[in-house]
């Protein structure tokens, strides 16, 4: 005989493009197999191209078969778990004759995460419990996660905790991560001092054209007789371009001021503040000043326009305390 019974394998695929079957005892081309899984015929649909791929839908926990090119059908075993509600602790199984039965099954809904809770199922029923464990991740390193009871809770560490990549910066109060410790009502300084004057101003290296290269500085002013200075050396690589931005980002939203002054290696030093407002330094360089970022354009005599740079921060506003975050490059 060519034709045997369809694996249980089979079956699922010869679903998705079959059509509704249905059974009809009365019919009197249809015979069916109540007990023992028999094969039953259906001359209408026979041939190497019609059985098993363009047999009728044989119904829940039926599969096709085909005998000598002829559509039929077979009881799935009993005990078959045939796809029913997801979630809803049960399950469906075939009980061997063409029919389904429900049983119990550890199948809860999907869980929530975060929601400090988890499903269970208890005899057949949807139970939720609490879970400590499931605790609600901000993806905040300023911040703990916990649960209290049902209640998902985002609380604030403490100032100054240890947060960002490599835990380099530090957590404020509203649970930001920042690069600059907070700065309190006490007005702390956590910046080098003292580097009040440009003759003193703290030397941060060699600072080359690199988009890549620069860094940042934290510090406070207190009041308008405290001024910052910073310095240093701006080499121009070969083939980069200079474009030396200075921003200034204060704690309190403004208040504060920063300048930048500029001195070429060589030949003469021509720049142009655009917005910003022209001045300058004590030293007698050339230089621009403005509340928020600084970007002149520098030229130098030649090819080479390497200079030595100093930059100040100050609060012209007689503002009593002013934190700051200072970000440079050349």
């Amino acid at each position: 005989m060519r034709g045997t019974t369809a694996a249980i394998g089979i079956f699922t695929t010869a679903l998705a493009g079959a059509c509704l079957f249905h059974d009809d005892p009365t019919d009197p081309t249809t015979s069916t197999g109540s007990t023992s899984g028999t094969t039953t015929d259906d001359t209408p649909t026979t041939g190497a191209d019609q059985c098993p791929n363009n047999c009728p839908l044989p119904g829940p926990c039926r599969q096709i078969t085909c005998t000598d090119g002829a559509c039929g059908v077979a009881d799935l075993p009993a005990g078959t778990v045939w796809p029913g509600t997801v979630g809803d602790c049960r399950q469906d199984v075939c009980d061997g004759k063409g029919g389904l039965q429900s049983e119990l099954a550890d199948d809860p809904p999907p869980q929530v995460p975060g929601d400090c809770e988890r499903y269970v199922c208890d005899a057949g029923d949807v139970v939720t419990m609490l879970d400590a464990s499931d605790v609600p991740d901000d993806a905040n390193d300023c911040t703990d996660d916990t649960c209290e009871g049902a209640t998902p809770l985002n609380t604030p560490r403490p100032m100054h905790t240890a947060c960002g990549p490599g835990l380099s910066q530090f957590c404020h109060t509203d649970a930001a991560c920042r690069p600059c410790k907070q700065v309190t009502d006490a007005c702390e300084d956590y910046g080098a001092e003292p580097h009040d004057n440009q003759e003193t101003a703290l030397d941060l290296g060699t600072i080359s054209d690199n988009d890549g290269d620069g860094s940042f500085a934290c510090g406070t002013i207190k009041g308008a007789n405290d001024v910052d200075w910073f310095t240093f050396a701006g080499d121009d690589a070969f083939l980069n371009y200079v474009d030396p931005v200075r921003s200034l980002v204060t704690q309190n939203g403004g208040g504060g001021r920063v300048c930048v002054y500029l001195q070429c290696n060589g030949g003469g030093t021509s720049i142009n503040c655009g917005s910003a407002t022209d001045d300058i330094a004590p030293l007698g360089q050339k230089g621009c000043c403005s509340a928020s970022s600084v970007a002149p354009k520098l030229n130098c005599d030649g090819l080479d326009d390497s200079a030595k740079i100093w930059i100040r921060v100050d609060t012209p506003q007689d503002l009593a305390c002013v934190p700051y975050q200072l970000d440079y490059h050349f």
